[in-house]
């Protein structure tokens, strides 16, 4: 049997739904909490859900493994040859987060033959010592069925999270032993499986369906399922071995358990890749590798040059969270900053060459009014247009990304076009001509202020005091807490009432896959408190979200 025959035979991917036909507290598979899935998670007291009357979680979705969590997984599984040959289709996002959309969007005919050609190509490359790790039993033959089996279940537990049930492993137990019969070779057919394997929607989607709790309406994931979750936020990549078995021995059934191992797993390498990977997305870093500038205008902006920017930032994170575990909101207004060559260059440190490739911690020169992520050339550079600033995009940024406060859609047909002439030397002139104009005021009047405050960076970041001649007023005002230049905004930023519970929401958008709802709020505001009687410490926060029934409970579905 071929490998497309034996995903038919199996579980056609395109129609899987995941919750149709199953019983409270059966797995994907068939197997309940009771023969081989996990214990309950949640109900600090032993005897409920220990949730406040009025919290009612959004309702369940499964949601489909992000291109970044598809590859780590299979190169934990399966080795780094096999991660170099998966071609998982590209993330999409909605309300600005690739998890959201994960758990919105349907599969496409092109995404699922995406999924067959990567999921061939990884088999092939697949590590021969890891895969021989999962059977102890030397093959008697190209057919030998119980050797096989016992592949099938030690693989198969960790490709999907949880225990093969009986009638899984028949079925593919036949499938390998056709294609090992077929090829007169067993490990053709453990090939077979792996690639069947991958294809198959307990693997491509986190299974995050639950079982019903004390309370109607409220569904607690069981342990292997939170594990899932857990591993798959804090690290990018599928849970391990040890993390299944602390799940079905009951280690995630309540709050304290997770934190626990959520403190962990953030000792962990691939935690800090994963927040490096969460700051990319939210802050919008991985967008510099194709923003467009004009050449003419900023000569000095190259691909190598946008790279550099966006390791600086993720740099400051890293040494405010992973290596003095301090105030994150020290990432607003920072009086340091990482620097190569090319960006100390940029930044017109001296000597510039004295830095190399590594990147050095430095304090920047204080008459640039630089500090913290807005003063990043990065930053200054995503939030522009292709030949000159725009107050609006930084505004905008940080009105939204930021604060996460909502910016009312424009009227229809409104002239976005910006005066032009002579008598309008400099940005600020020119928009506070457009800002006369009524239908544009309202909008603007919310962003334009703030992003006057950067006047003093240009396009690509570089600082200036004038512009066609005229000397650039920086005097800017957030919610009336007056700033000029990025030092004092990002001040302003990080005192803001409403930055560090956005951070909060940002985080928990990424982490669950959905926008919170109102019958989350009141745990949302948990661990906003949390977060803050703890000094503002990312690890805290990350530790805190993960312990609260907003994150290990669900709706039903709907």
């Amino acid at each position: 049997m071929s490998a497309i025959a034996a995903i038919a035979v199996l579980q056609p991917l395109g129609c899987y739904t995941g919750l149709d036909g199953r019983a409270s507290g059966e797995g994907p598979g068939g197997g309940s909490s009771a023969d081989g899935g996990s214990s309950t998670a949640g109900g600090e007291d032993g005897g409920d859900d220990g949730v406040g009357a009025d919290f009612e979680p959004a309702p369940v979705r499964l949601r489909l493994l992000l291109a970044r969590q598809y590859r780590h997984s299979v190169r934990d599984l399966l080795g780094a040859a096999a991660q170099a040959a998966a071609t998982p289709p590209v993330d999409a996002a909605i309300n600005g987060f690739d998890s959201v959309a994960a758990a919105q969007l349907a599969l496409t005919d092109a995404k699922v033959e995406a999924y067959e050609a990567s999921a061939r190509a990884v088999a092939d490359a697949a590590d021969a010592t890891l895969l021989a790790a999962h059977h102890s039993c030397v093959p008697s033959g190209p057919a030998d069925d119980a050797c096989m089996r016992e592949f099938i279940s030690g693989f198969g537990r960790l490709a999907f999270r949880r225990d093969v049930s009986p009638d899984e492993l028949d079925d593919y137990a036949a499938v390998a032993t056709a294609a090992a019969s077929d090829f007169d070779d067993f490990e053709y057919g453990k090939r077979t499986v792996v690639a069947t394997m991958l294809q198959s929607p307990n693997f491509l989607y986190m299974v995050e369906i639950g079982e019903p709790g004390d309370t109607p309406g409220i569904r607690r994931l069981t342990g292997l399922e939170l594990a899932t979750r857990l591993s798959f936020f804090l690290r990018d990549t599928t849970p391990d071995a040890a993390l299944l078995d602390l799940a079905e021995a009951g280690g995630l059934d309540d709050a304290a358990g997770v934190r626990e191992a959520a403190t962990a797993m953030l000792e962990s390498t691939e935690a800090r890749e994963s927040l490096a990977d969460f700051a990319s997305e939210v802050y919008r870093l991985r967008e510099l590798a194709t923003v467009p500038k004009d050449p003419t205008v900023y000569p000095s902006f190259t691909p190598a040059l946008a790279a550099s920017m966006a390791k600086e930032t993720l740099a400051v994170l890293g040494d405010i969270v992973w290596e003095r575990d301090g105030d994150v909101r020290e990432l607003f207004d920072a009086d340091f900053t990482y620097v190569d060559a090319q960006l100390a260059a940029h930044y017109g440190l001296p000597d510039p060459a004295q830095y190399g490739e590594s990147f050095t911690r430095v304090t920047l020169p204080a008459e640039q009014l630089r500090g913290g992520l807005l003063g990043h050339a990065g930053m200054l550079s995503l939030l522009g247009h292709v030949t000159s600033t725009s107050p609006t995009y930084r505004g905008k940024f940080v009105r939204q990304q930021l604060l996460c406060q909502a910016i009312p859609a424009p009227p229809n047909n409104v002239d976005t076009q910006l005066p032009q002439g002579e008598q309008w030397q400099t940005m600020r002139e020119r928009l506070e001509a457009h800002m006369s104009e009524p239908s544009c005021a309202g909008c603007h009047k919310m962003m334009d202020p703030i992003g006057l405050g950067l006047e003093n960076y240009d396009g690509v970041g570089l600082f200036r005091t004038t512009e066609n001649g005229a000397t650039i007023d920086a005097n800017a005002d957030l919610d009336g807490v007056a700033f000029a230049g990025a030092r004092t905004l990002g001040t302003a930023i990080r005192e803001h009432t409403d930055s560090a519970p956005c951070l909060m929401r940002n985080l928990f958008r990424h982490a669950t896959g959905h926008i919170e709802v109102d019958g989350e709020q009141g745990e949302l505001d948990e661990i906003a408190a949390a977060f803050a009687d703890d000094g503002y410490r990312m690890k805290t926060l990350m530790v805190e979200l993960v312990a609260s029934p907003a994150f290990r409970m669900v709706g039903d579905a709907t």
